[in-house]
């Protein structure tokens, strides 16, 4: 891709079947957020070869689990042993897999600072293995402002470690401003059980309204849960207000549903917000050339992936 200009951003959502991807570059920095999926076909690879075409460099400023699930970060040790990484950010909430513990392999083989919002320490036991990380590790909080470079940084709005809890309820959510425009990443953030988007709010979704209402307002929405109907209350949609949502979604199902919700996208649609779905070709008909769709022609991924791009 062409080179970005000072005063110039991009947003991308990378299409990697049932999970998310989302990448955020500007001229002096880039940014990963998330990378997994849960789809037996879809290889990291998908995403390792995406980052290639997109990337200026080998270099990714910063990488951010929002939580431990698979479909959020099967592709994470690979991009960590990959490429160069400054700093990554994970909630601190241990979820006894493999895939995590693999995850937190990784950032100790890297020479990323690692940031949490568990207290700092040196080992972790994971899946009946110690993993330490002797790497420069600190604890952040909401509030947090962390400079992205020239016109762009992150405020940190909410992330749990608590480990009694679902690792969905954990999630960092990042209030990302990009000049004078401004990108909600939520991850899977709730408001509690299936619900129709009218019911009321709960969970982070509740927890977000009440503290940082002021914060919430987005051009862009990374829709949470890959728009489930745990999610996207109107009434925090409504703090939101997106003009563009994201919906990274793909085949495989959660318990008995295929997302996104029905009720959510027409919630998405009654606020005004464009949406963009991964999803869109799943079923078949994508008929990108091979380079264009990158990574392996197997799997539900590569088809319907997009580039947001943002000028001051």
């Amino acid at each position: 891709m062409p080179a970005l200009e000072p005063g110039a951003w991009r947003v991308h959502l990378i299409d990697v079947g049932t999970g998310l991807a989302i990448l955020i570059q500007g001229h002096d920095f880039a940014m990963l957020y998330d990378a997994g999926t849960n789809d037996g076909g879809e290889q990291p690879t998908r995403v390792l070869d995406y980052l290639d075409a997109a990337l200026a460099s080998n270099r990714l400023d910063h990488v951010v689990l929002s939580h431990p699930h698979l479909d959020h970060a099967s592709a994470l040790e690979e991009v960590l042993d990959t490429f160069d990484v400054g700093d990554v950010w994970d909630t601190g909430r241990i979820n006894d897999t493999v895939f995590y513990r693999d995850f937190l392999a990784a950032v100790a083989r890297s020479a990323a600072s690692y940031h949490t919002a568990a207290p700092p320490g040196r080992t972790l036991h994971v899946k009946e293995v110690d993993v330490t990380i002797d790497r420069p590790w600190t604890s952040f909080s909401e509030l947090d402002e962390i400079a992205l470079g020239d016109g762009a940084r992150f405020t940190i709005l909410h992330a749990d470690h608590d480990t009694g809890r679902d690792p969905n309820a954990s999630s960092i959510v990042l209030a990302v401003e990009l000049g004078g425009a401004r990108l909600l990443l939520t991850g899977d953030a709730e408001s509690g059980p299936r619900e129709d988007p009218s019911a009321p709010l709960g969970d982070a979704e509740a927890y977000l309204v009440e503290h940082y209402p002021d914060q919430l307002d987005a051009d862009i929405l990374q829709v949470g849960h890959h728009g489930s109907k745990t999610s996207s209350r109107r009434a925090f949609l409504d703090y939101v207000t997106p003009s563009l949502a994201l919906i990274s979604a793909g085949p495989r199902k959660y318990g008995k549903v295929t997302l996104p919700d029905d009720e959510v996208v027409a919630a998405l649609e009654d606020v005004g917000a464009e949406l963009l779905r991964t999803d869109v070709h799943d079923a078949g008909g994508c008929d990108l050339e091979p380079d264009a769709r990158l990574g392996p022609p197997s799997g539900p991924g590569g088809c319907d992936s997009y580039v947001v791009t943002i000028a001051r």
